[in-house]
């Protein structure tokens, strides 16, 4: 834990601490090429960053990204803290914060909410419980004296390392053959559907989940699979893209409605957890953050399901 003067940030400087300017740098990976300039920073002997300065600088891989409506902002902590170490994480549960501190982070970069609500900042949690916890979290981070920012609406639409296409290297699916936004269809060897599940849970399985569920026909041939990006897995979407076999995360299949309609129509859908379909595109974020931030410790915190799976 930090004491008070080490959770001071340093005298305002009239420029950016980022060494003397020569001319500006740009990065150049498979996420495509970011121009510093794009973001107003001009990065040489880079010695320190700001969690605000690096949420621009990660709201700017993205430059039609709507400012007014997005969800990646400093969620809580001292935007103007200077950057030490950086822990990445799926969901910032209060556990994974204290592994942030352990291993020296005072910066979190997460991709799900810390207080409870997707608009976290726009609107207080519905139901009392939830206030209460959001008080105490409150309360442990400023102990903890870290910084939390959000990158999920960039990390979820951005090309080549954002969550879908992770998300399909993660399943061992290749390149898609088809891809609208957060949408992706891949060409897949023929095979029936529960044999194709199989194969999906045995790559599921070192996320935390062993068990998949397997809605329709489990012997329709599926020779291609469609994935989405968290919540934007519509069964149905999946299906409209021309896959066989749709796999969708739990938080938004009701088994009452695309459920029902695969069971009735043989249609085969695979049911996930939210947080194994996102969480091993931290990596490639962990990454980006490197290169933003060269000579700065940045960790990922390991997550996949949220729950335990207990069998009887």
């Amino acid at each position: 834990m930090r004491t008070a003067q080490q959770k001071m940030r340093p005298a305002p400087q009239a420029e950016p601490s980022y060494g003397e300017a020569t001319s500006p740098v740009s990065h150049r990976n498979r996420g495509g090429t970011l121009d510093a300039c794009s973001f107003g920073y001009y990065e040489y002997r880079l010695r320190s960053m700001t969690a605000l300065e690096l949420n621009h600088a990660l709201r700017a891989l993205w430059p039609e990204l709507n400012p007014e409506k997005t969800v990646d902002r400093i969620i809580a902590g001292n935007p103007d803290q200077v950057i030490e170490a950086v822990a990445v994480c799926w969901m910032p549960y209060s556990e994974a914060l204290r592994q942030a501190v352990a291993l020296g982070a005072n910066t979190v970069v997460a991709h799900e909410p810390t207080f409870y609500d997707h608009w976290e900042l726009r609107q207080e949690p519905q139901h009392a419980r939830f206030h209460e916890a959001k008080e105490e979290k409150q309360k442990l981070i400023e102990e903890l004296g870290i910084t939390i920012m959000r990158c999920h609406d960039v990390w979820d639409i951005l090309p080549e390392i954002g969550v879908p296409h992770e998300w399909g290297r993660f399943l061992g699916l290749g390149e898609p053959s088809k891809r609208e936004k957060y949408y992706h269809v891949y060409s897949v060897e023929p095979a029936p559907a529960i044999e194709w599940t199989q194969r999906l849970a045995s790559k599921t399985k070192s996320a935390g989940q062993a068990t998949l569920q397997l809605y329709g026909d489990p012997q329709r041939v599926v020779t291609k699979i469609g994935i989405g990006t968290g919540c934007a897995s519509a069964g149905e979407t999946l299906f409209d893209m021309g896959a066989d076999l749709a796999v969708a995360v739990d938080d938004i299949s009701r088994s009452w409605i695309i459920g029902e309609y695969c069971n009735d129509t043989g249609n085969p859908l695979v049911v996930v957890s939210h947080g194994v379909s996102e969480a091993c595109a931290m990596g490639s974020l962990a990454e980006k953050i490197r290169e933003l931030l060269p000579g700065v410790t940045v960790n990922v915190i390991p997550q996949g399901a949220g729950y335990r799976e207990i069998t009887g």
